[in-house]
């Protein structure tokens, strides 16, 4: 697993940066709510790409973000691009030199063709996907100012023939890997670094949280009882997990230290407490509880303090997600007519919004590390794939194709 890092280290080392003053970005993109920019094919010396052709990769990374109105020709139009209002498009070359690729991407003025912004990259042909993300990040950085979802990760459980195993794969649906192959049912994975995880496993028989390697899957218990333990979630400022457990007799949330010492019941209930959820900031934890009657999302303080019940338009409504700038929480609810779509609603219990509407169960919403996507299932009888979509329901797309996935967890940038 060393080779890919060194790779990755090599491209940062071999990038070149070119400015040139005539064209002002930051007011280009502040025209916008979605940036139109055209991409043109890359022309080759030599040998050309079997696959995984630089431009395509770049045109199919911004287009999934959401932040951008992608136009793709195969050479330089201005009528195309003065047709869907881009003022900027990327075009470049790319060397094939044994068994790695050089490649040029240049970003451009349309109206006078001028050169804003030119990079470099080198490396092994099995990574020319990495070196596109790289880019499409930064030219998000230039855009924007922030940083952009295209080296991140999703975790998912892979379910098949009856087993559940976790697994990983690129944000946008490529290069999907097995980790557990302990032929136990594993579930809920969440990041706790880019290279670990913690997750239920029934691996001794019962429900016990472990934690282990993203890379080979190596993995030690962390939380384990006589009673279950399951769905953990990991703050995403000290590392503190919060989880279920029944060790007590009932099913309640919890928190402990990262190295799981000081551990502390946070609800005490006689309905079942569940799917914690971390604030952005800390503060507060949302989670699921029957307490009401049916399972409704509740917050609290990090502490258990001022639990108070935030959902009130649905019959069940289960698996919060809190957005990376906290304004909001992704939640999945069932109708009245049986469906679960996913909904999001403002910490405090207002403004309850409907996301999806496509067919089938929509379930376990995850949010981009940027906040501009929503990731979710969508569940069609023994068939499930992961859907990303806006907040306020738009650009609805497929990632993947497989039938197996369920309970994403999207890492960090």
């Amino acid at each position: 697993m060393k080779k890919p890092r060194i790779l990755i280290i090599i491209l940062f080392i071999f990038t070149n940066v070119l400015y040139a003053e005539e064209f002002d970005l930051n007011v280009y993109a502040s025209k916008f709510d979605s940036i139109p920019i055209g991409i043109i094919d890359f022309s080759s010396t030599g040998t050309r790409l079997k696959k995984d052709q630089p431009h395509e990769i770049i045109a199919q990374d911004l287009d999934f973000c959401g932040r951008f109105n992608v136009v793709t020709v195969s050479q330089y139009d201005s009528a195309v691009f003065a047709d869907a209002s881009a003022g900027i498009y990327v075009d470049g070359e790319y060397t094939v030199e044994g068994s790695e690729t050089v490649i040029n991407c240049y970003l451009r003025d349309v109206a006078s063709q001028e050169l804003i912004i030119g990079k470099k990259y080198k490396g092994e042909q099995n990574v020319v996907r990495a070196m596109m993300h790289r880019y499409c990040n930064e030219l998000v950085e230039m855009l924007f100012g922030d940083r952009g979802i295209f080296e991140s990760k999703i975790l998912y459980v892979k379910s098949s023939n009856g087993k559940r195993d976790i697994a990983i794969m690129d944000f946008d649906g490529y290069n999907h890997r097995q980790i557990t192959k302990n032929n136990v049912v594993n579930i809920f994975p969440a990041f706790v670094t880019k290279n670990s995880m913690i997750w239920t496993s029934y691996e001794r028989g019962k429900p016990d949280l472990y934690i282990g390697s993203v890379a080979d899957g190596s993995s030690k218990l962390f939380i384990y009882s006589k009673a279950v333990e399951s769905s953990p979630a990991v703050s995403p400022v000290d590392g503190t997990v919060a989880y279920a457990s029944s060790r007590n007799g009932n099913m309640d949330v919890y928190i402990c230290n990262s190295d799981k010492t000081n551990v502390r019941q946070l609800t005490v209930h006689y309905g079942v407490d569940t799917s914690p959820a971390w604030s952005p900031n800390g503060y507060q934890i949302a989670f699921t509880s029957d307490r009401s009657g049916n399972p409704q999302i509740y917050v609290m303080d990090s502490d258990g303090a001022n639990q108070h019940r935030v959902t009130f338009e649905h019959k069940y409504a289960d698996s919060p997600s809190w957005s990376p700038k906290g304004d909001k929480i992704a939640y999945m609810a069932m109708g009245e007519n049986g469906k679960f779509d996913i909904w999001t609603i403002a910490p405090d219990g207002t403004n309850p919004q409907k996301v999806t509407s496509i067919s089938g169960h929509n379930e376990y919403p995850k949010w981009a590390p940027d906040g501009s996507l929503i990731a979710f299932v969508n569940a069609t009888g023994s068939y499930s794939d992961l859907y990303v979509v806006k907040a306020d329901g738009s650009r609805v797309r497929r990632v993947t194709k497989r039938g197996d996935v369920k309970m994403p967890d999207w890492s960090g940038f």
